[in-house]
């Protein structure tokens, strides 16, 4: 085989394997609340409250940092490993435990969040401070990553209420 027939097979092998990468981190960019309950909800002036009891039904401690996912296969929600590391070093010298729960065994919080991976975290005096993605972006690794804000988030002094971020777009999966 010729130099040149060589470089043209290497050209459309490396062409076609950017195509397939493409298309596939394409069908799993969504928008993290698209139909908006999430947004709707939180616009409800006892929201905070409200959420952290549904999580505190569920099983939530205060001091928590919740890993909201579903029952199911999703690329994403491996891709959020990291995120789940960073997040949790970030905060365990400020007392916050790493728990996950499910989003199939809470329909009450499915209804809100549908789509995952998703975190919650709730404060040692028991106020919701966060709810939302961890990044945006394809793959959640080429947008912004979140938990830098989302640790500065959860150990301000001052609480003003819940920060709900559903404006994302990135890698998530439906519940």
């Amino acid at each position: 085989m010729s130099s040149r027939t060589t470089t043209i097979l290497v050209g459309v092998w490396a062409t076609a394997i950017l195509v397939a990468l493409l298309i596939a981190n394409s069908n799993q960019m969504q928008d993290f609340d698209p139909d908006a309950s999430l947004a709707q909800a939180a616009s409800q002036q006892d929201f905070d409250s409200a959420f952290t009891g549904m999580l505190q039904e569920a099983g939530v401690s205060n001091g928590s940092i919740v890993h909201l996912s579903a029952d199911s296969n999703c690329f994403c929600n491996d891709l959020s490993k990291g995120h789940q590391y960073d997040i949790t070093q970030s905060l365990a010298d400020k007392g916050y435990e790493f728990h996950t729960l499910s989003l199939s065994e809470n329909p009450a919080i499915s209804k809100l969040i549908s789509h995952f991976p998703a975190l919650a975290v709730i404060d040692n005096n028991g106020n919701l401070r966060y709810v939302g993605p961890y990044a945006t972006g394809f793959g959640c690794f080429t947008g912004n990553d979140l938990v830098d804000d989302i640790a500065r988030i959860a150990t301000t002094e001052q609480y003003f209420g819940a920060t709900v971020n559903t404006e994302a777009r990135g890698c998530f999966c439906n519940v």
